[in-house]
């Protein structure tokens, strides 16, 4: 396997794991930019864009940390019996 069927691999692995509505929203977004790039230069995104792109996709991540962690708490009370 050359390196960039390893990446596609990874990619299409991290995509099947994810269960974000929004999250992958925002993936998609960002792939469809990249497979379909603009010919006109001053369309592309600038640096403030790309760290709204970012803290968009952190602030996503932290919430599925946090609706993990949720459920097992409540998965950890239910299995004692509270």
């Amino acid at each position: 396997m050359t390196s960039i069927e390893i990446t596609k691999q990874k990619i299409i692995n991290l995509v099947m794991g994810m269960d974000n509505p929004q999250a992958l929203e925002v993936l998609f977004d960002v792939m469809m930019k990249f497979g379909n790039p603009s010919p006109v230069i001053g369309d592309e995104l600038t640096d403030e864009q790309w760290g709204e792109i970012e803290n968009d996709i952190k602030e996503i991540e932290e919430e599925e940390i946090s609706r993990k962690e949720e459920v097992m708490e409540h998965l950890k009370q239910w299995k004692s019996g509270k």
